[in-house]
């Protein structure tokens, strides 16, 4: 069986987590094999409350705002909070509950208050609470408090490389950097995390005014990076053109394509360093570089979605850092992930024209229109992004995927058409444009070009299992490439099995091939890896009937019509039903040319 990639896993490249793999897997896999506990929940469907409900009590209140907590409607919980809290002021339960939720809430001064209130209760306050109050005296220019609250953190695994990196800052901010470079360096010392601290300690020998030296650190966090994160090159960049570098700052971003990245963001962020501007992307002040080290944390922990501490960790970025896109974005991403789709759009319209990131915000707009079934306004917003980037195919393509996902097949190739004019040089990369136009195409029975597209796609990527797949079935289903059909799905089965659909497509080439017995036990692996799909349940029923075993074959069948399939499906199943299936016909080899002719008599 051949499934349609969704439109966000192929070709929208704008929803991977934002900021770049500067230490991610190695934050996961450094809290995860050491057992740190990171707050991770399974997220359950965000439904924001329309009617607010005002218990009576410190129990009803607390229940309350328990239950919006779990469903993240944040600003529910934190409300009825403060009503328990109104009931019982001392309760220090209270009191630290409420106080996430408002610092997930991103209402970060709320928090600090109840955080002061639990330091001056003994032994009650927690490490976010203490991380907290030191952002706050950090903000306030209070260096020595803030150093005092970083010294009480437990040493946690995530706190073996938050706290240097913030202690790090908080030497900045006391003119220490001698005292800063060896925090960072604590950092540097953890395997995977060398970029990382290189990248801080580039920004703190910025600001201490040794601009060579500030060079040389990025020089070689971008050389050890191999492939550097968007952010650490136009980090490097901008320096480079505030140092009066210009082709320094060129041959940094020459290395990365223009689809990365806002062309005339950053041209205006280039020569707004150059003119001496303070600009983003550079960290200009201590409580700057603060908001960087919460980012990098974030960004990583997000990777593991569902995960309390990635919003905790970004609410307090763009707290210290108001105005930095990147921990903006990772709010809405965040949001979106929890479904609170309007509440993201909001954060990505507060990113300015020309920003670096702009293009990555409207990308992001479009999905979350998408997701709220505003077809309309996301194609206008795609639109309008394309006609701003006329060489960038990025707009296209996800206009492509967003009609492809409404079975709006000839829309959706006219799209990735428009896209491909915009692509001067073919690359590996794009065979995954190619199997989703391919994809769109044989939908819409252009099954020549679809053809083209499947092979051009596995000659940018050989043994690409979905592309051998579709193109193994669609051979399959037509009689064709029969022998060759079936060892390249099986190669896709080998490199993927546990997918369900590929497996299927193994089962239903040797059913049609006549090989019932076969693909008996090909289809039931199948049915096990995709439980709940009406086609793969559809065929195992019609290899039981081939085998003799017609009861389990009309089992399947109703179950797959339990599973509200498509309508073609819903009729050939009752039919079946009804009547059992037909004899069979087996296909054979033919060639392609006859293939064609039956096809089209008169080619």
């Amino acid at each position: 069986m051949v499934s349609v990639p969704p439109a966000k896993s192929i070709g929208a490249r704008a929803r991977a987590t934002v900021g770049g793999p500067l230490a991610k897997a190695a934050v996961v896999t450094f809290l995860a094999l050491t057992g740190c506990q990171t707050t991770a929940t399974q997220a359950p469907t965000a439904v924001t409350s329309n009617v607010a409900v005002t218990p009576s009590t410190t129990t009803g209140s607390y229940l309350m705002a328990r239950q919006a907590y779990r469903a993240r409607d944040l600003g529910q919980a934190a409300s009825h909070f403060e009503t328990a809290l109104n009931n019982d002021p001392e309760n220090t339960t209270l009191i630290r509950r409420a106080f996430l939720a408002e610092l997930e809430f991103g209402a970060i001064p709320a928090a600090v208050t109840l955080a002061e209130r639990a330091e001056r209760a003994a032994n009650s306050v927690g490490p976010f609470m203490l991380l907290t109050l030191a952002l706050d005296a950090a903000k306030a220019g209070d260096w020595a408090a803030a150093e005092d609250r970083l010294l009480r953190l437990k040493k946690t695994r995530l706190n073996q490389i938050l706290a240097p990196l913030v202690s790090g800052w908080v030497a900045v901010g006391r003119g220490e950097y001698d005292a800063a470079h060896a925090s960072f360096d604590k950092v540097r010392a953890i395997s995977g995390f060398e970029v990382l601290a290189l990248l801080h300690s580039a920004h703190a020998k910025r600001l201490e005014g040794e601009i060579d030296g500030a060079s040389a650190l990025f020089d070689e966090a971008l050389d050890k990076a191999g492939r550097p994160p968007l952010r650490l090159s136009l980090a490097a960049a901008i320096h480079f053109a505030a140092s009066q570098r210009p082709d320094d700052a060129q041959r940094v971003l020459s290395k990365r394509s223009e689809r990365s990245h806002d062309p005339i963001g950053v041209s205006a962020l280039l020569e707004a360093a150059a003119s001496g501007s303070p600009v983003p992307g550079l960290v200009g002040s201590a409580t700057d570089g603060m908001a960087e080290a919460l980012f990098d944390i974030a960004s990583a922990l997000q990777r593991e979605r569902g995960n309390n501490t990635a919003m905790i960790m970004a609410q307090l970025a763009v707290h210290m850092r108001p105005s930095f896109p990147l921990a903006q974005l990772l709010v809405g991403e965040i949001l979106d992930d929890r479904g609170f789709h309007e509440e993201a759009l909001r954060i990505y319209r507060r990113i300015p024209t020309l920003s670096a990131y702009h293009t990555m915000s409207r990308l992001r707009a479009a999905s979350s229109l998408q997701d709220l079934e505003r077809t309309d306004q996301s194609i206008e917003v795609l639109r309008e992004l394309a006609d701003r980037r006329v060489s960038d195919p990025t707009p296209w393509i996800r206009i492509g995927d967003l009609w492809r996902t409404k079975k709006q097949w000839g829309h959706a190739v006219d799209a990735y058409d428009r896209a491909f004019e915009r692509i001067s040089t073919i690359n590996p990369r794009d065979w995954s444009l190619y199997y989703t136009r391919g994809i769109a195409l044989e939908r819409a029975k252009l099954w020549d070009r679809a053809e083209s597209d499947f092979l051009k796609a596995l000659e940018l990527s050989p043994d690409q299992p979905y592309v051998m797949n579709y193109l193994g079935y669609s051979w399959t289903e037509q009689g064709i490439n029969l022998a060759k059909a079936e060892r390249m799905i099986a190669k896709a089965v080998e490199l993927r099995p546990k997918d369900g659909y590929i497996v299927d497509s193994l089962g239903w080439v040797l059913y049609r091939t006549g090989r019932f017995a076969d693909a008996v036990p090909k289809l039931e692996k199948a049915v096990q890896l995709r439980p709940n799909d009406p086609t793969i349940n559809d065929h195992l029923g019609d290899a039981y009937w081939r085998v003799g075993r017609q009861v389990e074959a009309s089992f399947q069948w109703r179950r797959a019509l339990s599973m509200k399939p498509e309508p073609d499906l819903v009729s050939a199943i009752q039919s079946k039903l009804k009547d059992g299936l037909p004899p069979p016909v087996i296909i054979k080899e033919e060639s392609k040319r006859k293939a064609e002719i039956a096809r089209d008599p008169d080619a």
